[in-house]
């Protein structure tokens, strides 16, 4: 009767244990100053998950190839700084980023691929001096095709930046399309917005009369917190260089993070280091096999 009464207290006591599993999470780190952070260890790092703190597993760098899609403002309203400010800050972007990432560059007035994927910005620089500014800024559209160019290249690791004036056309079918593109392509949106130089842009189609201003700011704050991207908003152009380097160096220092979850859905994440002046941008949390080795479960997606 003993051992029978003890292996029913063992069996209920398991099923009252909750399920764990394991979760992979990748950030990026990065310094005040844009220099990428490559030496952090395991032990430097810690997690919490919903507000509990989690068991970390492993930190690797993150060693998957790089592509990016840029997405910078051509519209009328860019004339004043195109060639002066956007240009240098794009393709001084590109250099700092890793070796080897293959880079394309979209225009948004109207939507067009510039520059295939490649990894020479200095072929690509008179290209884009060339561009004749005109028009509206179709940053969502232009924002689609470069998610759908993302997602129709090889699985790796990927990031998609806009650079221009806030004064975008929107309707609530083009946001739509953005959001559904962006997370199908399992990209982190990186936003540099250039407030000061918009001349104010109403929602328009379908969406007239259901807002009485188009809040693009909390849009791409709420896009970006969506799919672990970042949103910045800057008063000049000048501002979008230093924002820029910003990025190329947290691209340039990527990890992955495998950590104890619990089973189920997983929560808001939040990764923290203990080295003093060191920043990080983590992405969306995943669920990974426990079957598998990190470097091969990591290998096989796409996501950040």
């Amino acid at each position: 009767m003993i051992p029978t009464m003890l292996l029913a207290a063992a069996i209920a006591a398991q099923a009252a244990a909750p399920a764990t599993a394991n979760r992979s999470v990748a950030f990026g780190a990065y310094t005040k100053k844009a220099a990428p952070v490559t030496d952090l260890q395991a032990g430097e790092v810690t997690v919490e998950e919903a507000g509990q703190k989690r068991a970390v597993v492993a930190l690797t760098p993150d060693k998957r190839p790089l592509d990016v899609a840029v997405v910078v403002d051509s519209s009328a309203t860019a004339t004043p700084y195109y060639r002066s400010e956007l240009v240098s800050a794009v393709v001084g972007f590109w250099r700092a980023l890793p070796a080897g990432s293959n880079v394309a560059v979209f225009t948004s007035g109207p939507p067009s691929r510039l520059v295939d994927f490649g990894t020479d910005a200095a072929a690509a620089e008179p290209v884009l001096q060339k561009v004749a500014c005109a028009g509206k800024n179709y940053a969502f559209e232009a924002m689609v095709d470069a998610s759908r160019a993302l997602a129709a290249r090889p699985p790796v690791r990927r990031a998609l930046v806009y650079v221009g004036s806030s004064d975008i056309e929107a309707t609530t079918k083009s946001t739509a399309e953005a959001m559904q593109a962006i997370g199908e392509a399992q990209v982190p949106p990186t936003i540099v917005l250039l407030t000061a130089m918009a001349a104010g842009s109403g929602l328009g189609g379908p969406a007239a009369g259901n807002a009485s201003s188009w809040d693009v700011e909390g849009f791409f704050g709420k896009m970006t917190q969506a799919y672990g991207g970042s949103f910045a908003s800057a008063l000049s152009a000048q501002a979008a260089d230093k924002l820029l380097a910003l990025s190329a160096a947290e691209l340039s220092a990527p990890y992955l993070l495998r950590y104890q979850s619990a089973s189920g859905p997983a929560g808001p994440v939040s990764v923290k280091v203990k080295r003093r002046d060191v920043k990080l941008r983590v992405g969306r949390p995943q669920r990974i096999s426990s079957t598998l080795r990190l470097d091969d479960e990591f290998a096989s997606t796409s996501s950040r």
